[in-house]
């Protein structure tokens, strides 16, 4: 599924769409020519509510029949145990719109979720 991006990956902002491919029920992944990133559906892992500002909600065209899905950036390692997750900074995808945003979390508002958390805590 291709995705517009509404709001950056910090780091690619001239990307403005991604290919979208789920790869099973945990992981998927976002790609546009060379630049990929691994992503993992962070609800199958931990509690993982997170409230969306009414500007991104905007900028995702978001209203109560969209259909939202979170998704957190992993940092890969060859051994999967060594590999990190971005739970602050998530990928947030409207499926209906086909749009994508990388939401900002505060850290203060979710002190339980980390930039960069061992995926071996949650295996």
């Amino acid at each position: 599924m291709k995705l517009r991006v509404v709001s950056p990956i910090l780091g690619f902002e001239e990307i403005k769409e991604f290919e979208f491919t789920k790869l099973d029920d945990y992981f998927a992944k976002i790609e546009n020519g060379g630049i990929s990133f691994t992503l993992i559906d962070p609800t199958k892992i931990r509690d993982y509510t997170i409230e969306i500002s009414d500007s991104y909600a905007s900028l995702l065209d978001i209203d109560e029949k969209s259909t939202i899905k979170p998704y957190c950036i992993m940092v890969l390692d060859s051994d999967i145990k060594n590999s990190h997750i971005n739970f602050l900074a998530p990928i947030v995808i409207n499926e209906d719109k086909g749009l994508l945003a990388q939401v900002a979390l505060d850290s203060n508002e979710y002190p339980n979720f980390k930039v960069l958390e061992p995926i071996a805590a949650y295996l």
